[in-house]
């Protein structure tokens, strides 16, 4: 499935942003674009589905749409 592809590709990218800073993750915010074959909701739910059980589990997730540009891109991460 393309959606957990990403998703994982995500969460590969957020455990080496922990690794290298030493600290947790508490949100990302990722923007989606128009365009792609993503909506927030269907997202949302790869994202939650795929985060049960892991790490990052608890990981607040903030979802915008933008009218053009990249299907998926993160935007900002806050750390704890």
């Amino acid at each position: 499935m393309h959606e957990r592809g990403l998703v994982r590709g995500i969460f590969k990218y957020l455990d080496e942003e922990e690794a290298a800073t030493g600290r947790r993750i508490k949100k990302i915010y990722v923007a989606l674009s128009e365009f792609g074959s993503l909506t927030k909701e269907h997202f949302a739910d790869h994202f939650r589905a795929e985060a049960h059980g892991t790490p990052h589990e608890n990981t607040d997730l903030a979802i915008a749409t933008v009218p053009f540009g990249p299907e998926l891109e993160i935007t900002k991460i806050d750390f704890v």
